[in-house]
């Protein structure tokens, strides 16, 4: 019974220490005032964007694979920007821009609103 055991307990290790090993690809995280970012006019364009205000601007690349999301919900690239528009015209709100930093280009942009 004992072997039966040590034998299951190693098995149930070793899954959870692959699953664990699981890799994801390194990112940056940049976090802006929606005015302070200059957002892509296409699928395939670019998007700048400026931390700080002593910051100097950043530019990376968009993909047809960046994920556009307000509040949790995924949105198309064009209901993104004119949901920016209004958000710049509303105060001041957080956006949130993530670098693939294996490809280099923007795989999120996303804003959560209170």
């Amino acid at each position: 019974m004992k072997t039966i055991t040590a034998v299951l307990s190693s098995f149930l290790l070793l899954i959870s220490t692959a699953a664990m090993g699981e890799d994801y690809p390194p990112t940056k995280t940049y976090e802006a005032l929606v005015q302070s970012v200059r957002m892509p006019d296409s699928a395939n364009g670019t998007i700048t964007v400026k931390e700080c205000e002593k910051c100097d601007y950043e530019t990376h690349r968009v993909t047809e694979r960046t994920v556009y999301a307000l509040n949790g919900k995924s949105m198309r690239l064009d209901d993104f920007r004119l949901a920016i528009d209004a958000l710049r015209s509303d105060g001041d709100h957080n956006i949130n821009v993530r670098l693939d930093l294996q490809t280099n280009t923007i795989s999120k942009v996303f804003v959560f609103t209170q």
